[in-house]
């Protein structure tokens, strides 16, 4: 299952040259890197986290300031300067390498889940990761359910004239409240060194366990058959739990073996360990993408796999970071803003997009604030964890591209998700601050690849 959306070429009227697809493909790449890095310098400057900026970024290339559409599964080839810029054979393209995106950025996510810091939160860990996926998803078929009502409300769940059965939408409007932006939540604990306290172990556990798990449900979006999304669901999720039992158990030794005798700490990458990472997150990403739980989650799982050598992380941060972080996770944000069309956000959306937006909140700061003190955390630290949970970033984009590509999700509803993750992302620093436990935590040196964490949220924003 493909992530992201890609036109049906055969329906367009004008194919380009091979040649004309490479001028193309490079100018649009120039465009893009250059936007994300002009608007994001300006959001810092204005002390906003860059990734707003890189959202805002992509959203102004496309049919909000520029007009016109982009090509469409549909066969719709495109018009006015949007389409002009990204022609058919070109946005295709741009589609493949927001894919790689995702890849190779969950590959460096996994690499920094810091695993030692679970010991002794596992209860806590697995009680917090069901109820902030599952809370959200059931709260999800209740504002689907308001949502379905065109006459009160004009942001519809239906795509194209075809109505979308009620499940689906309910599991991808929940998919929008249960999805968290784990790289965010990274990012701020090891800035506020809470990476080892009992409140950095819960929170990085609990999204590492739900992130998966928030696809699988989604997959199951997309099931067919007589007996409908519950067994589609119990099966995506015992091959899922399948895939990260092998990288674990059989992947994880092999690399140990294998590192111990090319990998050197203190010196440069060698060129093979690195090729061979590399091949083995693209590998079970496509193992992850045919299960049906999208090929970024395999990326994230097997680097979540691969043995945690001293500054292993931080070596291929090095070799990784400008390609993902410049190039190509701004490519990942312009395709959603291409398309997210705010000039086809109504006056009569607006209800829509608050009861959404309040939703949101209750979804995963509620929810952790009240869980929070029943599995042992202060109710200062519940707090701030439900802040954290809360933050959306670029992750709700993905789901909302996923929906796009379904036609669950109007154009709409795309800028509802866009709005959410703009207004969640802003909301999450100067609350965490004010909740954050003000217990004195000893500084500690960053152990590998963890100083370098403030360089991957770069991709998602600082607090």
């Amino acid at each position: 299952m493909s992530l992201l959306l890609l036109a049906d070429s055969g329906e367009v009227a004008h194919r380009l040259t091979e040649t004309e697809v490479v001028a193309y493909v490079l100018l649009d790449l120039a465009l893009i890197v250059a936007a994300a890095r002009l608007v994001g310098w300006v959001f810092v400057k204005l002390r906003q986290p860059r990734v707003i900026g890189e959202i805002v970024a992509g959203v102004l290339l496309g049919p909000t300031l520029l007009g016109g559409s982009v090509a469409t599964e549909s066969g719709d080839s495109g018009s006015g300067l949007v389409g002009e810029l990204f022609p058919l054979q070109a946005f295709e393209f741009l589609n493949l390498l927001a894919t790689l995106a995702l890849v190779l950025f969950m590959l460096l996510v996994g690499l920094e889940v810091e695993q030692r810091f679970f010991r002794g939160h596992g209860r806590q860990i697995i009680v917090l990761a069901v109820a902030v996926t599952g809370i959200p998803f059931l709260l999800g078929f209740g504002v689907a359910a308001v949502l379905d009502k065109p006459d009160v409300w004009r942001v519809l769940t239906t795509r194209d004239g075809e109505d979308v059965p009620f499940v689906t939408h309910g599991l991808f409007v929940g998919a929008g409240l249960a999805v968290t932006a784990f790289p965010v939540m990274a990012r701020i604990l090891q800035e506020k060194n809470l990476l080892s306290t009992e409140i950095g172990a819960v929170a990085i556990g609990s999204a590492a366990i739900s992130l998966p798990l928030m696809f699988v449900v989604i997959a199951s979006a997309f099931a067919t058959g007589p007996h409908g999304v519950p067994e589609s669901a119990a099966v995506k999720l015992l091959l899922a739990v399948g895939l990260a039992a092998f990288l674990l158990l059989v992947v994880r030794p092999a690399l140990r073996w294998f590192l111990k005798r090319r990998y050197r700490p203190g010196e440069e990458l060698d060129a093979v360990v690195f090729a061979v990472l590399l091949i083995g997150a693209l590998l079970a990403a496509a193992v992850a993408d045919r299960i049906g739980v999208q090929a970024l989650t395999g990326g994230f799982l097997f680097g979540a796999a691969v043995p945690q050598l001293p500054g292993l992380a931080q070596a291929v941060i090095v070799r990784l970071h400008d390609l993902v972080v410049i190039v190509l996770i701004p490519v990942l944000l312009t395709v959603a803003g291409l398309h997210t069309n705010l000039r086809e956000f109504a006056l009569a959306d607006v209800g829509g997009l608050l009861l959404f937006l309040g939703a949101m909140v209750v979804a995963k700061w509620g929810v952790s604030a009240f869980v929070g003190p029943a599995v042992g955390l202060s109710w200062r630290e519940s707090n701030a964890l439900g802040v954290l949970m809360n933050c959306r970033g670029l992750e709700i984009l993905i789901v909302g591209l996923i929906g796009l590509q379904a036609g669950v999700l109007t154009e709409q509803m795309m800028a509802v998700f866009v709005v959410g993750a703009i207004v969640t992302t802003l909301m999450t620093g100067p609350l965490f601050d004010l909740f954050a436990p003000r217990v004195p935590v000893e500084p500690r040196p960053a152990p590998g690849a963890e100083a370098e964490l403030a360089e991957i949220g770069e991709a998602e924003g600082s607090a």
